[in-house]
């Protein structure tokens, strides 16, 4: 609540009365009238005090004794402006904008930009990472989704500018490789983390990632990177390393970047948590297949007993058994109710895969006639 404090205003009434007109005296009779409150203890006012604003009384000048402001204070609501037609700073804009800079990024400790933007709140479960995408439709691309939609709701400029997609997208999706753009040449990257369809469009319906490059850089420096897992075998090396250099005076400028990023694949079947999936494929090579007790009787094998009625079960299923080459022969043969041959596609799938990639990047600007 926002507490009002009302002053006195018999004095201020009266002296009005001496060279104002009488409509304004009853106009300020009756805002004073309509702010007033009674002072703590009192009753509040009824709507017989407000009856002398009509009276002879109020309209000649002289204060109504029923009309006498007795100062205090009135408690109102509090009023929240939501929108405001005041002009404002173009800085200011209305919609949320965050702004991750090179000092941030190079505290992350990420190797590369798709990790580092993939760390963000703002990004959501539909990214597409180079984890998990070995044996997918796009091997060591990687991207953004916003607020969780897809990754072709999300539009990633290149300082302002849009960029070609990527040529091997998955089906019905389009979307931005950040692994396309080199990490050193980055300076900083602006999200805007609401819907941007009125301006760019419905591939922005997420909202927008623009990544600005390296402009006018003086001076020189050398990172290099690498990293590897605490497991025994040791096989995700990851090595990154760029050189980034800058000339320049108030005229004319060059930046160049160079980068270089290689990292190791990664089997399933190389960690304990992923050597064994939840489930397990029945399409086994050789395969189950399902039999008659005739043709198993037949070959030599046994065929597999109803334990309710003693007779062979009118179908069930046979295996060589894995790793065999078809020559086994049917009295080996695994006989069972159900599938009892399952194959491991965790043991040959990739959890990561291999890649290795160059970047440069250059970029000079000249100022005609100093402008």
């Amino acid at each position: 609540m926002i507490r009002n404090i009302q002053r006195t205003l018999g004095s201020f009434r009266v002296a009005l009365a001496v060279g104002a007109t009488v409509p304004f005296l009853v106009a300020a009779s009756a805002f004073g009238q309509a702010v007033q409150s009674s002072p703590a203890g009192e009753a509040p006012a009824t709507q017989e005090a407000a009856a002398p604003l009509t009276s002879s009384a109020a309209t000649t000048g002289g204060p109504s004794p029923a009309a006498q402001p007795s100062g205090g204070f009135s408690e109102t609501d509090r009023v929240i402006v939501t929108g405001s037609n005041i002009p404002t700073a173009e800085e200011v804009g209305p919609n949320p904008v965050l702004t991750l800079s090179r000092d941030l990024i190079n505290k992350s400790g990420e190797s590369s930009i798709e990790r580092f933007l993939i760390d963000q709140p703002i990004a959501q479960a539909q990214n597409i990472a180079p984890q998990n995408n070995a044996t997918g439709f796009t091997p060591g691309a990687s991207t953004i989704a916003l607020r969780g939609f897809d990754p072709r709701a999300t539009l990633i400029l290149l300082d302002g500018r849009r960029l070609a997609p990527y040529p091997i997208g998955i089906v019905g999706i389009v979307f931005v490789d950040l692994n396309s753009i080199p990490s050193a040449a980055v300076s900083s990257i602006e999200i805007l983390k609401d819907g941007a369809s009125t301006i760019y469009g419905a591939d922005a319906i997420a909202g927008v990632v623009n990544i600005k490059l390296r402009h006018d850089y003086r001076g020189g420096e050398i990172q290099t990177f690498y990293g590897n897992t605490a497991d025994s075998n040791g096989d995700a090396g990851r090595f990154t390393a760029s050189a980034v250099f800058g000339v320049g005076n108030e005229t004319t400028s060059m930046t160049g970047v160079l980068n270089f990023y290689h990292e190791n694949s990664i089997f399933n079947r190389d960690r304990a948590f992923s050597r064994v999936p939840p489930f397990v494929s029945s399409n086994a090579s050789p395969g189950n297949f399902q039999l008659s007790p005739e043709a198993v009787a037949a070959a030599g094998g046994t065929p597999v007993i109803d334990p309710t009625t003693g007779e062979p079960l009118p179908a069930f299923f046979g295996s060589p058994g894995i790793g065999t080459d078809g020559s086994t022969p049917a009295s080996d043969y695994i006989y069972s109710r159900g599938r009892s041959q399952t194959f491991n596609f965790n043991q040959f799938s990739g959890s990561t895969p291999e890649s290795e990639r160059y970047g440069g990047y250059f970029n000079t600007c000249h100022k005609l006639f100093g402008i």
